[in-house]
């Protein structure tokens, strides 16, 4: 008796139940790729810069180019996921970007990670060997010319 028969003598339709399962699977296989794809732009770093703040006219470096302080907000939900012990700043940080760029994307990073005092009133002293980053509180931080003069 022939296998591909059914006991009445009718032909099973292999062809039809070939082409609906490679249909399910193509169809599986798109949904888990757009899961996927959702996911990396939701939990993609964004930064957002929060104030710039530019090299006074007076002070001048050996590259003779003008620069920038850059206040940035970084949200990084994809850090969460990082074995970390504080997972709140590596996802939700900032940092102050210098160099030539005035949007932020390229120049030397110093991340800002001191609790209890609010980034946004940082300020920026510019002098001849390099820039200082002060807080309120009186934390200074201070970043040598040549880590950011000379880039691209």
């Amino acid at each position: 008796m022939n296998d591909l028969a059914d006991p009445n003598g009718t032909p099973t339709p292999v062809g039809r139940d070939r082409r609906r399962h490679s249909l399910r699977t193509a169809v599986v296989l798109a949904l888990a790729c757009g899961v996927v794809a959702a996911a990396v732009v939701l939990w993609w770093p964004r930064t957002m810069v929060v104030r710039v703040v530019d090299q006074p006219p007076e002070v001048v470096y050996a590259d003779g180019s003008a620069h920038f302080a850059v206040l940035t907000h970084v949200r990084a939900p994809i850090a969460a996921v990082r074995p970390s012990q504080d997972v709140s700043s590596a996802v939700n940080h900032y940092a102050v970007v210098l160099g030539r760029d005035p949007g932020g994307s390229y120049g030397h990073r110093v991340r800002l990670d001191a609790t209890g005092m609010d980034p946004t009133e940082l300020t920026v002293e510019w002098t001849a060997d390099g820039v200082w980053l002060s807080y309120p509180s009186g934390h200074r931080v201070f970043v040598p010319a040549t880590h950011f003069t000379g880039g691209r």
